[in-house]
């Protein structure tokens, strides 16, 4: 299902609603404090009066003049430190679009092996990226499971990739403006390995064992469905009332549209559905969602209110 902003949402944008204005003390309440900025020299040094001249020790005060004048007593000066290592940062945005370059990249390598394979008779790469990229109770039980966060970023359909990708634009820019570049990154791989554990169990140890059918434990899922499913079930806990254009036609609010999809994947999970749809890995997805939105981000809006 195609989902998009509407057009009066990206004018207003989330900061519109009462909900949204929240968010801006939420944000300043994610932000690393001042004591975390002293993380790499151990513990938080508390902000103390310096001490008077005469109770300061000695020591510190020989080792501050000798540093300024003639260097320390390792033989290093100021002048001959090494610089800083260089800061850099990535914009909220910038880190969605490089979680699609990376999508776009598995995508390529999908083809390439596919094309060798059918070309070439060389099932090398196309093993090598099932094996990798793919999700599955059987890769699960071959100890493979970075699966779990690698299939995030698999797709082999160029509709599926782009479908994912535009969803996860239109509402990941907003999120990673909220929880910040390193909270996003690490809730898209977290919502990938839940959405895959869901996945994995499902289709590959409960279906097989209800329907009686063994060759199911095989079955592989890949995408990033999982990831966009979480992406988008914590944008509907948070703007619930935000107007989202269904298919690009048809307004509903963000919360409705969340229920309605949710609701069709328990559906198709309870009724075993088989389909190229993975309806448990997308019920794995708006359980890491809902779970991060109740148990992380409700507890500081409840604070501030």
């Amino acid at each position: 299902m195609l989902l998009a902003r509407s057009a009066a949402a990206w004018r207003a944008g989330p900061r519109g609603s009462v909900h949204g204005r929240l968010l801006g003390s939420l944000r300043q309440a994610l932000r690393p404090g001042p004591l975390m900025r002293h993380a790499r020299c151990g513990t938080p040094r508390a902000a103390t009066a310096p001490a008077p001249r005469g109770q300061q020790w000695r020591g510190a005060r020989w080792e501050q003049h000798t540093k300024a004048d003639y260097g320390s007593r390792r033989g290093n000066t100021h002048r001959n430190d090494p610089p800083p290592p260089p800061q850099w940062s990535v914009s909220p945005e910038g880190v969605v679009i490089a979680i699609i370059g990376i999508n776009g990249v598995v995508y390529l390598m999908w083809q390439s092996g596919i094309t060798r394979a059918k070309s070439l008779n060389d099932l090398g790469l196309y093993t090598w990226m099932r094996d990798n990229f793919t999700t599955s109770w059987a890769n699960l039980e071959a100890g493979r499971v970075w699966t779990l966060l690698t299939a995030g970023f698999s797709h082999m359909n160029m509709v599926h990739m782009g479908v994912n990708m535009l969803v996860l634009y239109s509402f990941g820019t907003d999120i990673a403006r909220l929880l910040g570049v390193r909270r996003f990154a690490l809730f898209y791989l977290a919502a990938a390995a839940c959405g895959n554990v869901f996945s994995s169990v499902a289709n590959g140890y409960i279906l097989p064992r209800v329907s009686g059918n063994p060759s199911l434990r095989g079955q592989a899922a890949l995408g990033a469905s999982t990831s966009v499913v979480a992406i988008s079930t914590l944008f509907a806990c948070l703007y619930p009332n935000a107007q989202l254009l269904v298919f690009f036609v048809i307004p509903a609010p963000a919360w409705l549209v969340a229920v309605g999809l949710v609701g069709w994947d328990m559906y198709r999970v309870v009724s075993m559905q088989q389909s190229k749809v993975d309806g448990a890995g997308h019920l794995g997805g708006a359980v890491a969602g809902l779970g991060y939105y109740w148990f992380r981000l409700r507890p500081l809006l409840r604070r501030m209110r």
